[in-house]
């Protein structure tokens, strides 16, 4: 049998480590979607780099073409 907490991850929802701190807990309880940090954090800071250099690159291309659109 299943329970609910797992249940719960199982369907994408989010499990607090047992260790969470204060800050963390509160950061939770404001809204904060702290599985996206837990993510950034499980990559290397080489990893961590070359995606915010592909979504710059990726905004600098919108951009662009916003620039290019707007003067036809």
């Amino acid at each position: 049998m299943i329970d609910a907490t797992t249940l719960a991850q199982m369907n994408g929802a989010y499990a607090m480590p047992q260790d969470a701190g204060i800050a963390w807990r509160a950061a939770h309880d404001a809204g904060v979607d702290m599985s996206l940090i837990e993510a950034s954090l499980s990559l290397t800071p080489e990893q961590r780099l070359a995606e915010h250099q592909q979504v710059l690159d990726c905004l600098l291309e919108v951009q662009d073409a916003n620039r290019t659109h707007a003067t036809e």
